[in-house]
């Protein structure tokens, strides 16, 4: 991966529209920053989009919208491939094809079981899923291969584990909170048998993409805030 003293300029102008609450569109936001680019970032209150933007940039209103020099990207997968791509020095796919396509089977496999567990506690009010995550993480893990620290040994994320970081920290979040039994996250703390799985997600959650974007108090409010909307 490029130096972390290395900035990255791109060929034309990046221009990020975010917003710090939304998971799909940190993977933009921790791609940018995991690759040290220079970028500019802007925040977008989806409750309140300003009516520039939509005019503007994104009559479609969605983040993130990308935009490079004049051309407009949207949708976070497509976004943060193009970063991945424009940038081939920070070596965000995997050089071997075969692990490039494990490390994208594994993201899948992430979606499919574990995903789930932020969608049913996040918008769904229903922190009861919680205890539904070490039988996500059985069907998950047998695709998180060689993740010493991430995926097929790299010494950095690689795109599918950004992809899936903004969901996994999240996760965390959560487990961490009063809305979570303590003894969940203390078996997947302390058990031997999701140690693998453990130590890997944290050290995602602790990379520089990560920690450099996800604010756990905005976040942390904004949650308190959903659930207490729903009780009313």
């Amino acid at each position: 991966m490029a130096s972390a003293l290395t900035k990255l300029v791109p060929p034309k102008p990046i221009k990020l529209y975010s917003c710090v609450i939304c998971p799909w569109a940190a993977r933009t936001w921790i791609v940018l920053t995991q690759a040290n680019v220079e970028f500019e970032y802007i925040e977008i209150d989806l409750k309140n989009k300003p009516e520039w933007f939509l005019k503007e940039v994104n009559p479609g209103g969605k983040v993130p919208t990308l935009k490079y020099g004049n051309d407009i990207l949207i949708e976070s997968a497509i976004t943060t491939e193009f970063v991945a791509d424009l940038f081939p020095e920070a070596k965000l796919h995997a050089s071997d094809p075969f692990v490039r396509a494990q490390s994208r089977l594994m993201a899948d496999r992430f979606m499919e079981n574990v995903f789930g567990i932020y969608r049913e506690t996040a918008f769904g009010g229903n922190f009861g899923a919680l205890a539904k995550i070490f039988d996500a993480i059985d069907k998950f893990e047998p695709y998180l291969i060689n993740a010493k620290p991430f995926f097929g040994g790299s010494d950095h994320p690689l795109l599918p584990e950004i992809l899936i970081a903004p969901f996994v920290s999240r996760i965390y979040m959560v487990l961490e909170s009063e809305y979570a039994a303590k003894e969940i996250l203390e078996k997947l703390s302390t058990d031997p048998k999701y140690s693998y799985f453990h130590t890997w997600a944290t050290n995602l959650i602790a990379s520089p993409g990560v920690k450099g974007t996800f604010d756990k108090a905005l976040n942390m409010a904004w949650l308190s805030e959903r659930i207490a909307s729903q009780k009313k």
